[in-house]
């Protein structure tokens, strides 16, 4: 029987193995949205270079689940301010129409340093 809506876990080493081609894997803190066994969506927290970037990365068929996406997206940042990370960074995708109103959601600004990444302050 096919299910209507995603099951939100905490991702495995093998999820990320089998998410992520890079051979060098950051530290990563993430989530994965399944559905009837398929993951359709990955998204948390990744260190590189001794910084916090959230990412994100759906399938088409993970975007009608809009209320999933944002369940993982607070528990990320709660999890984020729990473990005392102070700063996280992301690149907004200028193609997604709403997504600087979820970025000013979920906390994020602009990052006056960078000029182009947002900045949530934990």
């Amino acid at each position: 029987m096919k299910r209507s809506s995603p099951i939100l876990r905490r991702a495995t080493r093998e999820d990320i193995e089998r998410f992520s081609p890079l051979p060098n894997k950051p530290t990563i803190l993430a989530w994965v949205g399944e559905l009837d066994g398929e993951i359709i969506g990955i998204g948390g927290l990744a260190l590189s270079r001794g910084r916090w970037f959230a990412f994100c990365d759906l399938k088409e068929e993970a975007r009608k689940h809009k209320m999933t996406i944002a369940r993982a997206a607070r528990k990320t940042m709660n999890e984020a301010r729990n473990l005392g990370i102070r700063f996280v960074y992301a690149d907004m995708d200028k193609n997604e129409p709403m997504a600087r109103k979820w970025f000013e959601r979920l906390g994020f600004e602009p990052d006056p340093r960078s000029g182009y990444l947002y900045r949530w302050r934990g």
